[in-house]
């Protein structure tokens, strides 16, 4: 009798994958895997071969998980720069139909120079299934979020990130655009403004802000400006912040690349493992060859949802960061009260804020941002341990309201004492001035070109080029010497004798002036040491 000819199973990408994290488990042998899926041994020996590809960051964004494979095309660039014109083209919520990426693919091919493909509608509707890309994504409302997808990552994608990396290994890196100059009773003009150039585009910058699942790792704040040496950093050695600029004060591909290569790194040395998730907007490229972070790209018009960092961590941000300045305005009408031929209004406006200034602030707003917040916001996005009991998370939920409570009472408190000294109310509210800059654009838009030579796009757009000096109206910063630096101290000491509660300043005003001494001290062992070589030059 002749042997039963096996049936051959075909297994989704999903089941796959769930196949692999059963074999990470090694509760079971790979026979009894082998069995438990209903496939012959060298069958799981192809799937484990290939996981690194099954495995690859945002795979079931770009792909259906139901699909058994992942077909492939004879024309790989042109699929491949369609690909991430599409994700483009999506994440600045631009309409998009079939006609469109028909136009789009022939001129990426033409820019190519392949004059003979033809993006035909079979060609299209093969490239829309390979990347997993629903009718819907291609019609009706850009911006729309797509529920199914939401869903497919909380249950597929995120429970795997869960697993595989520890809480404090898990970061959200995000980029939001802040008008770091705006004033409370000033601010209308630029209530929902994008900002892509113009006047107010000088009073605009660029953040990124990235911290851990567990709230205990906070990355310094990259900042991105329009010039790259304005006046007001003149004798500056140290800034507070990584701060960089571009023509557009805009977050472009070099520059998150350059700074995940520096981050990476980093963890390398820490020996560490870290998986960095972001969203898919243009300037996040994808890299493969990074040693100790693996990125998770979220799916496309999921984000407001999906990521940590717009949950409320960047508006924390904003929020302490605009406290501080409200404060100092306030500070500097009362400093500065108005005479007999200055009023009120006069005062005001000469309050500037520099460069240099909003720089410090915001290391201080950052610093500000609580362990709970970020723990909280991640929570809120999905990111929590199925472990962690009801109980748990309401007492967390109900810390956050009371701290996010006390910031606004504080906030609004400040904004009214700024009514009554100004002796006027403002068309601005509270709430409308925190979200002033939601809507500001903060990536770059790639042309077709750009798309097409993304590996060389760093010898195009160079990103460390300085703005105009004629843009600047900060006055530069005045050298300050050390001896200057001890009066100022010995100016806080006495500040603090006088103070009811001072006991709480003795402290850190030691803390500096040992490290005014010990710059001074090292500044006379070099002077000391250049004139020895000058003498034995002689």
């Amino acid at each position: 009798m002749s042997g039963q000819k096996r049936q051959y199973k075909s297994l989704s990408i999903e089941t796959k994958l769930q196949l692999l994290a059963d074999v990470d488990k090694k509760n079971c042998s790979k026979k009894e895997i082998a069995e438990k899926y209903g496939i012959p041994h060298n069958t799981l020996s192809t799937i484990l071969k290939n996981r690194d590809k099954l495995e690859r960051p945002g795979l079931s964004s770009e792909f259906q998980p139901n699909r058994k494979r992942q077909r492939t095309t004879d024309n790989t660039d042109v699929d491949l720069a369609l690909f991430q014109w599409f994700k483009q083209a999506r994440a600045m919520s631009a309409p998009l139909s079939n006609p469109v990426l028909t136009s789009q693919a022939e001129l990426i091919a033409s820019e190519l120079g392949n004059t003979e493909f033809k993006a035909t509608v079979g060609w299209i509707e093969r490239f829309k299934r390979r990347h997993g890309i629903a009718h819907r994504s291609v019609s009706g409302e850009a911006a729309a979020v797509d529920q199914t997808i939401l869903n497919d990552w909380r249950q597929s994608d995120l429970p795997r990130v869960l697993q595989e990396y520890r809480e404090e290994d898990i970061f959200n890196a995000d980029e939001t655009g802040i008008f770091y100059k705006c004033l409370p009773d000033k601010s209308l003009a630029l209530k929902g403004e994008r900002c892509t150039g113009g006047k107010k585009a000088k009073e605009r910058m660029t953040v990124l802000v990235a911290a851990n699942m567990s709230g205990t790792e906070k990355l310094p704040l990259l900042v991105i400006g329009k010039s790259l040496k304005p006046r007001c950093m003149k004798n500056i050695k140290s800034l507070p912040v990584e701060y960089t600029a571009n023509k557009k004060a805009w977050m472009t591909g070099v520059l998150f690349e350059n700074w995940l290569r520096k981050l990476d790194r980093k963890f390398l040395l820490q020996g560490r493992s870290v998986a960095m998730v972001i969203d898919n907007c243009p300037a996040h490229p994808q890299l493969d060859d990074l040693k100790a972070i693996k990125l998770i790209f979220l799916p496309p018009n999921t984000t407001s949802h999906l990521q940590p960092c717009d949950q409320g961590i960047i508006n924390s941000f904003k929020h302490h960061y605009r406290t501080r300045v409200v404060r100092k305005y306030l500070d500097h009408i009362r400093d500065k009260m108005p005479t007999a031929t200055t009023s009120i209004s006069t005062v005001a406006d000469n309050f500037n804020v520099s460069i240099v200034d909003a720089l410090y602030d915001m290391r201080f707003a950052w610093e500000k941002v609580t362990e709970k917040t970020i723990k909280n916001c991640f929570r809120h996005a999905g990111f929590h341990i199925p472990s962690a009991s009801a109980s748990e998370r309401e007492d967390e939920e109900t810390a956050r309201s009371s701290e996010t409570e006390a910031s606004h009472n504080e906030f609004e408190s400040l904004l009214n004492r700024l009514s009554e000294v100004k002796g006027a109310d403002f068309e601005t509210t509270a709430e409308e001035y925190l979200a002033i800059d939601y809507e500001v654009q903060t990536t770059a838009e790639m042309s077709i070109s750009e798309i097409v030579n993304i590996n060389n796009i760093q010898s195009q757009d160079n990103q460390l080029e300085s703005g105009s000096e004629d843009e600047q109206e900060e006055e530069s910063m005045q050298k300050v010497t050390t001896k200057e630096a001890r009066d100022a101290i010995a100016t806080l000491r006495c500040f603090a004798l006088q103070q009811e509660k001072g006991h709480s300043l003795f402290s850190p005003i030691q803390a500096i002036e040992d490290k005014i001494a010990e710059i001074s001290s090292s500044q006379l062992r070099q002077t000391t040491l250049t004139d020895f070589f000058k003498k034995s030059q002689s």
